[in-house]
């Protein structure tokens, strides 16, 4: 009798616990982190494991156990079937809203596509071609680069009252159709900040900024049309600005026609920000961007540089000793490059027979 009542307590004693663990996981999976909070994004990648997500999905506070969740979606059969794509999850959400969430509540983006080289105003156009944002309004936001200073250590070299012109990455980007302006903004300084690591430790310039690199970088992604010759005019450039090769360029000019066409502006009869044709008169146009006239760097980039442009520009060729450079006649988007005045002079005239 005494082993009965033995099994009957053990039995007993089992359905507690399990009534208890029962209770604790109900309570769990119904009950949200917090009662109030504010929405957050949350991306899952294609293919991503269930305890991945319900990791992440913990590192962002919006459920407090992993196991339980990963457990859950085994339960619901869920598991390795959440879909890919972004979505908006918050903090007042149970473990089952996320999991309804994670099947149908997924926001719908756009994909968009800024090539390297381009301002901000056509940058702009390319933001208000999708639907989500006017340019006026994307315009308003990036040239309001003190806004964003504080939140990106890169930008601390950026001149008080500069626009972020040269420093929204081109690449190819997924946005929301709800967006704002200043999500997209933020969404390419987060890929600039993240492709400039990559170079910020290998500088070979002395004593440069941030700033000035970028500003570089911008000027040889308009003058190379060869990401091999990047360097080399990189190098041309940086090579003019050292105080013995000065009284050879004019103390310090660049002489870099895209700064011109910056400065220029839009042109209405060729229906571009970058004019084809440059006539005398524009090459004296008073303006700081203007390196046919003033000595040094501009005061900011006059493009979106891309990866291989900035890498020029913190990385120029050490053994390029030139200070000129000439379209060539083989017509390839290639070079010649010159140290001396003579030899300059000598490919311009090559060029200009060869037209």
């Amino acid at each position: 009798m005494r082993h009965v009542r033995a099994l009957m307590l053990g039995i007993a004693l089992i359905a507690l616990v399990v009534s208890c663990v029962g209770y604790v996981f109900l309570g769990e999976i119904r009950s949200p982190v917090a009662s109030e909070g504010t929405p957050v994004e949350f991306v899952v990648a294609s293919g991503e494991a269930t305890a991945d997500i319900a990791t992440r999905l913990r590192s962002k506070d919006l459920i407090r156990q992993p196991a339980l969740f990963t457990l859950l979606a085994r339960l619901r059969g869920l598991d390795g079937k959440l879909q890919a794509g972004r979505y908006i999850l918050s903090p007042t959400m149970t473990m089952s809203d996320i999991l309804i969430a994670l099947q149908t509540s997924k926001v719908e983006d756009i994909q968009m596509t800024v090539p390297e080289g381009l301002r901000l105003e056509e940058i702009a156009a390319i933001v208000e071609r999708t639907g989500v944002v006017r340019a006026d309004t994307f315009l308003r936001v990036a040239r309001d680069g003190e806004s964003f200073r504080d939140t990106y250590f890169l930008l601390s070299s950026l001149p008080k009252g500069a626009s972020l012109e040269g420093y929204l990455f081109p690449d190819t980007y997924r946005i929301a159709k709800d967006a704002s302006a200043e999500k997209i903004v933020t969404m390419m300084l987060d890929r600039f900040a993240e492709q400039y690591a990559n170079i910020e430790r290998d500088v070979r310039v002395s004593n440069v900024s941030v700033h000035q690199i970028v500003t570089m970088a911008s000027i040889v992604q308009r003058e190379a049309a060869l990401v091999r010759e990047m360097p080399m005019i990189s190098a041309v450039f940086w090579n003019r600005l050292k105080p013995e090769n000065m009284p050879i360029v004019s103390g310090g000019q660049l002489g870099a026609d895209p700064t011109v066409q910056y400065a220029l502006g839009y042109s209405a009869a060729e229906s571009s920000w970058w004019r084809k044709t440059i006539t005398v008169t524009d090459l004296q146009i008073d303006s700081p961007y203007n390196t046919r006239r003033n000595p040094g760097l501009p005061p900011g980039p006059i493009a979106a540089p891309g990866m291989d442009a900035l890498r020029a520009a913190a990385q120029p060729d050490p053994t390029a000793p030139y200070l000129f450079f000439v379209v060539s006649c083989v017509k390839d988007g290639s070079h010649k490059f010159a140290t001396s005045i003579d030899d300059f002079q000598i490919y311009a005239a090559q060029y200009q027979a060869c037209q």
